[in-house]
């Protein structure tokens, strides 16, 4: 048996989290993480998932990595990063590729991905994502695996997902500063969907929410391939705001209330019953209907779904996701959230967590929560890479940077003394 280790910074708008873990490849291939450890701070300096205090985003990526080796044991030197933000943008390409007499092979594939990766972008935008969807060969269309077919002509339906240079290179420079290497930037929903989607639910067709501090992203599987992405500029946070707003309260007390006592469907609450905060004001202390808070949050969370079924119906798959909508991260575990996401949506939907199927041992209970599924999806998303390999965008020998990655680090490192 021969291990390595693998970590995860998942860089959000509410918190910070590294987390660490130990692979295992069994003398059948087999592979499982045993969870080593994990350091969880505030998020500071980001809004809305982008980097906009380089300086206090650095500090704080310091600080959960510290705490992370210290409970793994180790030093962290590469890691894979999540990145999400309302500057991301997700297109469709295709790409060709000639089969030779040997059939479809690893390069053929990789040729048709650059191929259908050769779209022409502005200066100020990175791929960060090439993603099949489906293959065709010849005229065999919706091929999932086209490895070791015959036929002359190899073409995929690829799905890219881009980010601004500026956005990629300063949450970069916020890991470098650490000595940390990145593996690879992983788009948030990716990771998500690899830790809470179920194999049946991606064959089959299901939409998942990731409802984060920040922004709400979308990701659509369809035939176990990722078919369409989104980023909602609405989040958890302006769940917050909203209370803040209507109590004429700070935002941290906002936040308190939300969590304790917030509830999505305000007729599950008593008339009468109150609580008390702390607000602005010669009144330092009032009482406010509990009732009347949930109203606020209940047209909130009302309006980001109502997105989120307007982003279903612009998308074209409304009708290909038999499964439904898995809703996580840390804004979907209000109470009431299922019960107005069917209301709204008219879908099957579920919240989804990292669960004990998952090939990771001793993951602690508080990080089987959809606030952690970001997290946790980055560990796993790092133990699939061999076999997920062809999917990556161009080089994809395993340890080596991406183009954009070594261009970042090269970067970074002009700006040191």
């Amino acid at each position: 048996m021969t291990k390595e280790i693998i970590a995860a910074i998942d860089v959000g708008t509410t918190k910070i989290a590294v987390l660490v873990g130990a692979v295992t490849h069994d003398s059948l291939g087999h592979l499982s993480l045993h969870f080593l450890g994990a350091g969880v701070v505030p998020s500071r300096g980001i809004r809305r998932g982008v980097v906009v205090d380089v300086p206090a985003v650095t500090a704080a990526v310091g600080e959960a990595l510290e705490a992370a080796e210290q409970r793994a044991g180790l030093r962290i030197t590469n890691a894979y990063v999540g990145i999400a933000g309302s500057d991301i943008q997700t297109d469709n390409s295709r790409g060709i590729s000639p089969i030779d007499s040997q059939g479809v092979t690893a390069g053929a594939m990789q040729r048709a991905l650059e191929a259908a990766q050769a779209v022409p972008l502005p200066d100020t935008r990175e791929v960060i994502h090439v993603i099949a969807r489906r293959w065709k060969v010849d005229d065999q269309d919706d091929i999932q695996q086209p490895l070791g077919m015959t036929g002359h002509r190899l073409e995929v339906d690829a799905h890219i997902v881009t980010g601004t240079t500026t956005a990629i290179q300063n949450l970069a420079q916020c890991v470098f500063a650490h000595g940390v290497d990145i593996d690879e930037m992983v788009l948030e929903p990716l990771a998500s969907g690899e830790a809470v989607l179920t194999p049946e639910e991606r064959q089959m067709g299901v939409v998942m929410a990731d409802m984060g501090g920040g922004t709400t992203d979308l990701a659509f599987f369809r035939g176990n391939s990722l078919w369409s992405t989104a980023v909602l500029d609405l989040g958890g946070n302006h769940l917050t705001n909203d209370v803040a707003v209507g109590l004429r309260a700070p935002f941290e007390v906002a936040e308190e209330l939300k969590l304790r006592y917030g509830h999505l469907l305000p007729e599950r609450v008593a008339e009468d019953e109150q609580v008390w905060a702390t607000v602005f004001g010669d009144r330092s202390e009032r009482a406010f209907s509990r009732r009347f808070i949930s109203h606020i949050l209940e047209a909130r969370a009302e309006e980001i779904l109502e997105l989120v079924q307007q982003r279903i119906r612009e998308s074209g798959y409304g009708n290909l996701v038999p499964a439904g909508l898995v809703l996580t991260g840390g804004a979907s575990q209000l109470p009431g959230t299922v019960e107005l996401a069917r209301r709204v949506l008219g879908m099957p939907v579920r919240i989804g967590r990292p669960h004990e199927q998952l090939p990771i041992t001793n993951l602690p209970r508080e990080l089987q929560s959809p606030a952690f599924a970001t997290s946790v999806g980055l560990l796993l998303w790092g133990l699939y890479e061999d076999a997920r390999a062809i999917h990556l965008p161009p080089p994809s020998a395993r340890g080596e940077e991406s183009v954009w990655g070594e261009r970042l680090k090269q970067w970074f490192r002009r700006l040191l003394p």
